[in-house]
């Protein structure tokens, strides 16, 4: 280790309470291993940018349900830049995995990136977040199985989507406590968790073009 990389060490904040964050570079200096500055950078911005990609994804998925934007926008140009914004959230996601397998303090083998809560450092939070991946990417997968399984069943399976955002949410939430804190990281987590929330209450919410056709409805 070279005295600068033994320096930024040192000077790192110590986390609250007491130890330092698992897989952190204060842990490493404490456990006398090495840090790899560069993978902790392409660790935290492959991560921001699928989380963000996500988001968007969900967001523009909920639009297409949406009679209102289909007035709006264009249908097939809102459906390429789902299907183009979630496969490059996919994407990402499993790049911000793959870096981990060359960071030494977390000590991550690839079977610990293809089963959930296989072990190793921060097994709930990791586990949390491959299993989130694992099923966003069956979730984006099923679109060629439409017409095998049927439209209606797809979409309730394709609506697990929610449920993939949910655990990869919990994944970012637990696995470092800087989501926990007021700063902008922070702010951009819980927006775009809002977003997302407030998009999952308008899927579940019936629409007023469905309550129309309900016999005896008196929708105004």
């Amino acid at each position: 280790m070279t005295a600068d990389a033994a320096s930024r060490l040192t000077s790192a904040p110590t986390p609250q309470p007491g130890s330092p964050i698992p897989g952190s570079a204060l842990d490493a200096y404490t456990r006398h291993l090495s840090y790899d500055y560069g993978v902790h950078h392409l660790a935290r911005l492959t991560a921001l940018i699928a989380y963000v990609l996500l988001v968007s994804a969900l967001v523009l998925g909920t639009i297409l349900r949406m009679r209102y934007f289909q007035r709006i926008v264009n249908r097939p140009t809102v459906y390429g830049a789902h299907m183009t914004v979630a496969l490059s959230a996919l994407i990402f996601g499993a790049l911000h995995g793959l870096t981990f397998l060359y960071q030494p303090v977390w000590d991550i083998g690839s079977l610990d990136l293809i089963v959930p809560f296989a072990g190793g450092l921060q097994r709930v939070p990791v586990g949390l977040g491959v299993m989130g991946l694992e099923l966003a990417i069956a979730v984006g997968c099923s679109v060629w199985l439409q017409r095998r399984l049927g439209y209606r069943r797809w979409l309730r399976f394709h609506q697990l989507g929610y449920l993939a955002f949910a655990l990869i949410w919990l994944h970012i939430f637990t696995v470092h406590p800087e989501p926990r804190h007021f700063d902008l990281v922070a702010v951009g987590v819980a927006a775009g968790a809002g977003a997302c929330l407030f998009a999952f209450v308008i899927r579940v919410l019936p629409s007023r073009s469905r309550l129309l056709n309900y016999p005896g409805s008196q929708v105004r």
